[in-house]
């Protein structure tokens, strides 16, 4: 069960917390919508990067759309999701060497998508594992509404 009351604004057990401000909702779904609408990167690398940072930081929702593939062949998208393992772990130091690496696969251009696109979910993950988010919670709601029915 989530620390505070969810909201009755959103579909997601996130978007249920996140919609106690309506405003911060909107904006934080359109930016979430502009990182798959206009990437430079194929949806399978954004999806392990994804799922890389939801169990790097322990979010329940997040998890609950798939764990990381663990042996990635595609070169591009391991040397992505390293990255996004170590830059998720706030104890972790992000070197220039770090930076180096990715651009043996990456422009510059996209380097910044990619950090980006990590500091971003690393957030919204970070957001849902502080609040405790129950994965489950519309399969719960969706389920009592059977029951009263």
């Amino acid at each position: 069960m989530a620390f505070i009351e969810y909201s009755e604004t959103g579909d997601t057990p996130l978007q249920k917390l996140l919609g106690h401000n309506v405003e911060i909702l909107k904006n934080w779904d359109r930016l979430l919508e502009s990182f798959y609408k206009y990437s430079s990167f194929d949806s399978a690398l954004q999806e392990e990067v994804r799922r890389t940072i939801a169990y790097q930081i322990g979010c329940a929702q997040c998890m609950s759309h798939g764990c990381p593939t663990s042996n990635i062949s595609d070169i591009k998208t391991k040397a992505a999701v390293d990255f996004a393992k170590k830059m998720a772990q706030t104890q972790l130091s992000i070197s220039k060497q770090d930076v180096d690496r990715l651009k043996e696969y990456f422009s510059d251009q996209e380097i910044a998508e990619l950090c980006a696109f990590i500091a971003f979910g690393t957030g919204y993950a970070r957001f849902g594992a502080s609040l405790n988010v129950d994965a489950n919670i519309l399969d719960k709601q969706i389920g009592s509404k059977l029951l009263d029915e």
